[in-house]
């Protein structure tokens, strides 16, 4: 989608992308190999944009929401911590987009700080607290 954009945004020097990461992007979890990849590959798409388009009209922001309540996540058999009504994630998303200056926003702030922190644990403390199921 955004290719299909991306020339005539920039040709105008104008235009708004928002793309939707997930806080699963900051670090790989147990059983959620498809997911968490593909969502880590649009994070860095989003920051490769913002580098890359920052000084043009061009703005670029990606969220990256905990658990919201859907039809996917009620298919999961665990616990999901600050899960989120979708409306809740929605007023979130909406206030972000309406924030220029800023690029990335993850939510719920808690929820995103434990999987930011993750980021600078050591590999036996972080798979010692995400373990497999089972």
């Amino acid at each position: 989608v955004v290719g299909s954009v991306i020339n005539d945004f920039t040709a105008r020097d104008h235009g708004h992308i928002v793309v939707t990461s997930s806080l699963t992007a900051f670090r790989g979890l147990p059983g959620t190999i498809g997911y968490t990849a593909s969502k880590a590959a649009v994070m860095s798409l989003a920051e490769c944009m913002y580098a890359d388009l920052r000084k043009t009209g061009v703005n670029v922001q990606v969220v990256n929401p905990g658990f919201v309540k859907t039809q996917l996540t009620e298919k999961n058999d665990f616990n999901m911590p600050f899960i989120m009504e979708p409306e809740e994630a929605a007023t979130a998303i909406f206030e972000h987009m309406n924030n220029p200056e800023s690029f990335k926003k993850s939510f719920p702030a808690i929820f995103s700080w434990l999987f930011r922190l993750g980021q600078f644990l050591p590999d036996w403390a972080y798979y010692g607290i995400f373990r497999p199921k089972g």
